[in-house]
């Protein structure tokens, strides 16, 4: 007998397979960086490397819409739009910190830059990745992250 946490986490590992085109096509995601070289290389410009994580935001969106359409049978419309907008929001945050820091430090070596980026990008990831549990948690005691569908995937 499954209980209701184990029967979302399923249907939510389902929706991720069916829906992540760039994590489980390793073709699609060479297809991507080669692009993304070409593009470098042509326009001789370091910023359409963020076009990278931009085709990753983009692709978990198609889960994103899926997963609040799973859990609105589980926890209703208005709640599930509340959990998905605060994931988005943070995620398009974190995804616009990562721009502005990286084309704030594009003119420094390589390691500066990386290091400048994972050390203000890590401890902001934590403290939104932290403060998102505890909201759902608070509202949804079968709550199931993002990062158990990806390890049961």
């Amino acid at each position: 007998m499954r209980t209701a946490r184990d029967e979302r986490l399923h249907e939510l590992t389902l929706a991720y397979m069916e829906k992540d085109f760039l994590g489980k096509k390793w073709v699609w995601t060479f297809l991507l960086l080669m692009l993304v070289g070409i593009l470098i290389t042509v326009f001789d410009s370091v910023l359409f490397s963020l076009l990278f994580p931009a085709a990753f935001l983009a692709s978990n969106l198609r889960y994103q819409f899926k997963k609040r359409q799973i859990l609105e049978s589980y926890i209703g419309e208005e709640l599930a739009t509340k959990q998905w907008r605060f994931g988005i929001i943070y995620q398009v945050i974190l995804y616009t910190i990562f721009v502005v820091l990286m084309v704030a430090t594009m003119e420094r070596p390589f390691w500066q830059m990386w290091l400048s980026l994972m050390l203000i990008l890590i401890p902001l990831y934590a403290v939104c990745e932290w403060t998102f549990k505890k909201l759902q948690l608070r509202d949804d005691p079968d709550f199931v992250s993002d990062q158990e569908v990806y390890k049961n995937v």
